[in-house]
């Protein structure tokens, strides 16, 4: 078997990694207008927390640092940060997902909302160690509301890929 065949067979499995990877993209690309860069939504931990909470088989572990490393290299953070929320978002969601039996719009919308913050936390933290006299914390306050006020379409849409991709 080549690794083409392996991939077109497994499509369906790296799916959910390569529409991250594409939304942390889409997320540093200049679509922002000048001087607004830094409250862009962030639109990979909302497909992050997507899948993780659809599919949480499909992301693993391995897929997680993969993705936490493309995007630390990509915003141009601190190595391993990204990873690091990345786990403890996969944590919380596999932990809270254990006690809800089905999944609507709005508990969707909630974890994305706990990723969020999740994420934001731990990069506010190690930003502020490092630049300790200049950082603003109302930046990510914004990222935060701006990425909720961004969620639903990014929801909507991936939910149209989900029911594609495993119709059955």
């Amino acid at each position: 078997m080549t690794l083409y065949s392996y991939i077109l067979l497994n499509l369906y499995k790296i799916m959910p990694i390569f529409i991250t990877l594409i939304f942390i993209l889409i997320s540093v690309s200049p679509i922002m207008p000048a001087g607004s860069e830094e409250i862009a939504p962030l639109l990979g931990v909302i497909s992050l927390a997507f899948w993780i909470l659809y599919k949480p088989d499909n992301m693993g572990w391995a897929a997680l640092i993969m993705i936490g490393v493309f995007s630390d290299s990509l915003y141009g953070s601190v190595l391993g940060v990204s990873c690091l929320a990345n786990i403890i978002i996969r944590l919380t969601i596999i932990k809270l997902l254990l006690r809800i039996k089905n999944i609507n719009i709005y508990i969707t919308l909630l974890y994305i909302g706990i990723s969020l913050i999740i994420w934001l936390i731990l990069h506010s933290l190690i930003q502020s160690l490092i630049y300790i006299d200049v950082y603003n914390y109302y930046t990510n306050i914004y990222q935060f509301f701006i990425s909720l006020a961004i969620a639903p379409i990014i929801i909507f849409f991936q939910l149209f890929l989900l029911q594609k991709m495993y119709k059955s």
